[in-house]
C-alpha cells in the first residue's frame, strides 16, 4: 500500500466511526425511537448545514495559515542557511544541535547542516 492508500483507508475508518457515533448519539437523543418529527428532522438538516459552512470556513483559513507558515519556513531556511556568518542551535548542555550552512562549513562538515557531528563544548 502506498500512502495515499494508506490516507484513504483512514478517512473510511473515520468516517466509519463518525457514523456509529452518529448513530448511538440520535438512539441516545431520541430515548431509543428513530422516528422524529419532520420539524426535529429539518431543524437537525439546517443545524449540520450550518455546521459544515463553519467547517468548511475553518478549513479554508487552516489552508491560508498552511500557505503562510510554509512561506515564513522558507525565508526562515533562506536567512538560517544562507547567511555568510555561522550560526549555532545549541543546547542545555552547549552541545551543538543545529548549525546553518556557514558553520557547517567552518567546522568541515559538507552537506547537510542539519546533521552536524556533536561536539563537546570545551
Amino acid at each position: 500500500m502506498n500512502h495515499v492508500d494508506d490516507r484513504l483507508s483512514d478517512v473510511a475508518k473515520l468516517r466509519r466511526q463518525a457514523e456509529k457515533i452518529a448513530r448511538e448519539k440520535a438512539m441516545h437523543s431520541s430515548g431509543g425511537s428513530e422516528d422524529q418529527s419532520t420539524e426535529d428532522t429539518l431543524a437537525m438538516l439546517h443545524e449540520l448545514q450550518v455546521h459544515q459552512i463553519e467547517l468548511e470556513m475553518q478549513n479554508e483559513e487552516l489552508r491560508h495559515v498552511q500557505a503562510d507558515l510554509n512561506a515564513e519556513r522558507t525565508r526562515y531556511f533562506d536567512l538560517y542557511n544562507r547567511a555568510p556568518v555561522g550560526y549555532f542551535t545549541l543546547s542545555e548542555l552547549g552541545r551543538i544541535l543545529e548549525a546553518n550552512l556557514t558553520s557547517a562549513s567552518l567546522l568541515g562538515v559538507a552537506g547537510n547542516a542539519r546533521h552536524v557531528p556533536e561536539i563537546e563544548p570545551r
